[in-house]
Parts: C-alpha cells; structure tokens; sequence
C-alpha cells in the first residue's frame, strides 16, 4: 500500500529529524547563497558544547550505505542512483579539500602575563619576542573540510526532500582550531600557528556491518547490489532527471518509490557474485530489458486510464460530489441519477469514479514512479 494522502514520507527517523530541523531554521536570505547555506549545515550538525556531531549515539545505530570521499562534484549522479537501492544514503568528502571557517565556538582574553607559558616547553611552544607585559587571546573556531562549500549548498538545497525525507544526508569532515594571540606593549601581536584537533566523525564509528558503497582515491569499495547500480546499470528512467525534480518526485510518490526500490533490490541481489563480467554485463543487459518493459506497461495502463477519463467526461461534473453520496449510498445513488439524467450520465460517473480509483491503484504499483520520473523528462 502507498502512503495516505497528507502523510509523510519519512525512511530513517534519526536523519529525517535533524534535517527537518535544519531546514526549517534555514533563514530565506541564506537560502539564496549556496555557500552560505553549507556553511549554516555544518553548525547546525556540529554540537557546541560537546564538541562532536549532534546525536552521535543514535546515529551511530542506524544503518546506512555510505559514500565516503565522494569526488567534488560526484554527489548529484551518486545521489540519484544510489537512493534508488539504498536504505538511507550518506555522503562525506571524509576530509578532501581545504578547510573553511564556520564558526567562532569560543574566544577567552587574559591580561596576566602569568598566563604565558614560559616553562611550558611542549611541543608548539614558541618564545614571545621581547618582554611579555600584555595580554592573551585563547579561540577556537569549528571547520569544516569540503573542495566547493558552494556546490555542497547546492546540492543540499536540491536534495532537500530526500534529506527531509531521511533517505540521504551528508556528514560534514569537522576539525577545531585553538590558538592563542600574545598582545606586547608596542601594540604587536604575536599568533602561533593553530593547531587542528580533529572532531570524532561517525565515519569512526563505522563496523563491518555499514555498506560502503564509494571511496575516492582508492578502488571502488561497492556492495554487490549498489555497485551495479552506480557503475553501468542502464536506468533510461533518469536520464536528464535533474537532482532537485528527481528528489521531489521521489518523496511525492515515496510508497511506489519503496516498492521499486524492492524490485531493484531483488533483481540485483540475484547477480551470481561468481560470474565474470561478459557474464555479469550479459545479466545487467537483462534487467535493463526488464526494466523497460516495465517502463512500457506502466505507460500503457496511464494511457489507457487517459482514454477512460476522456469517455467519462460528460459524468466528471459530478465527480466531488458523487464520490461522498456514492460512499454513503452505494448503487442506489446510480439508480437515482439514471432516473434524473438517463443512463449516458449516469453511466459516465460510474466510470469518472472507476478511473479515480484506478488511479490510486496505479501509485501503489513499483513502476509508477519510474512513470513519473519519465514524465518529467517530458516536461523539461
């Protein structure tokens, strides 16, 4: 069964949570700067006081397919792809790219000179030039590492109603920088080079029982149902799919996306992990034909529901009301309106309201949502 009208489509609660938060607390003026947007992810994720990622336990328990190291500007074909097998999808650049400055999470001053650690001699500790008489600065900033902090806002904001949704998110790659600026008398300032602390990501709580699915600079590390699907299974359904109407679509009609996914899973999982790979193409060749044929009946069906509903349009006026008095009356209702209206009319409602409940039926089906992605190609 699809989900009811007015429900929402939610995959893991733990993500679809945090997300649902973020979103809501997003400011409009942040929304129309990417770059700002990635920036306000990060904190939001980032737990100040603790100093690790918000709800670190509970979502270490969950379980997800993890894209670790994705390329800069892989995450929109991953994304697309790999939601279709997957239960929820995590992304992370795992520490690729420069480090940018997201918050100030504390800065502490000192005009002791009994603050400056002359018999410290660790490792860092660097002699102040002259004699020290001023003051100190203590900071730390929070940091985030990503190659394009401007298309990570993109793609968020184009798969908001996946991460909304719980089926993907994206872990940003922390670190916190502490340092300490020396004021002098003449007005110099004095700042060693900070030091980065790396903040515990989940990616360190990761056990053998997580799916990695992708890893940059290294082999693919995929699971035998995902990689597939990555890699070089023909899915015509996506082609020129952009991410944001592919994420709309796939939270709209989540109970058929659910079902397909299912199917997906099923097809892929019965690959022989022993075949080599004439074979396994050969096989692959197969379920992109199985895939298609599905493609096609489902079309066909939507069309013939069209026809339906132009023949019925003579008895479509009566459609709102007719369905409540139908539900309450049962066929006594047609008896009443044949009478009124003669048998054409009457006979048109009973098929407007066949064809309303066709449609229903249709939706609860794994390949209306492939209808529905490919009606998109149309329209764009």
């Amino acid at each position: 069964m699809g989900l009811r009208r007015g429900a929402r489509a939610v995959e893991n609660v733990v993500v679809a949570k945090q997300m649902r938060r973020f979103f809501k607390a997003l400011p409009a003026a942040e929304r129309r700067d990417p770059k700002r947007v990635a920036q306000a992810y990060g904190r939001h994720l980032f737990h100040e006081r603790r100093r690790t990622l918000v709800d670190e336990k509970r979502f270490a328990d969950c379980r997800f397919h993890v894209g670790i190291g994705v390329g800069p500007t892989g995450f929109e074909r991953l994304t697309q792809r790999a939601v279709l097998v997957s239960d929820t999808l995590l992304l992370s650049h795992h520490g690729q790219g420069p480090r940018h400055l997201i918050q100030t999470l504390d800065s502490r001053g000192s005009l002791s000179s009994a603050d400056f650690p002359y018999d410290d001699g660790g490792p860092g500790y660097q002699e102040p030039p002259g004699e020290y008489t001023g003051g100190t600065v203590d900071t730390e900033t929070l940091h985030m590492r990503c190659p394009d902090l401007d298309y990570l806002g993109r793609w968020l904001l184009k798969a908001e109603p996946l991460l909304r949704a719980g089926s993907a998110w994206y872990l940003p790659s922390y670190s916190v920088a502490r340092s300490t600026e020396y004021y002098y008398p003449d007005g110099t300032v004095s700042a060693p080079a900070a030091g980065h602390a790396r903040v515990p990501s989940l990616l360190d709580f990761m056990q053998d029982g997580r799916r990695v699915i992708a890893q940059s600079d290294a082999p693919a590390v995929l699971c035998r149902v995902v990689r597939p699907v990555v890699e070089n299974l023909e899915l015509p359904y996506l082609a020129g799919v952009p991410l944001d109407v592919f994420s709309t679509i796939t939270a709209q009609e989540f109970g058929s996306y659910r079902l397909h996914r299912t199917w997906l899973r099923g097809e892929l999982d019965g690959l022989d992990a022993a075949l080599n790979a004439t074979e396994s193409e050969h096989e692959l060749t197969r379920i992109g034909e199985r895939i298609r044929e599905g493609m096609y009946g489902m079309n066909a069906r939507v069309r013939k529901v069209r026809r339906t509903r132009a023949v019925a349009a003579s008895g479509a006026a009566f459609l709102t009301v007719g369905a409540s008095l139908l539900a309450v009356h049962g066929p006594s209702l047609l008896q009443a309106v044949s009478a009124v209206l003669g048998g054409a009319a009457s006979s048109g409602l009973w098929v407007a309201l066949q064809t309303v409940a066709t449609r229903g039926d249709l939706r609860d089906d794994p390949w209306y949502y492939v209808w529905a992605l490919s009606e998109a190609q149309r329209g764009l």
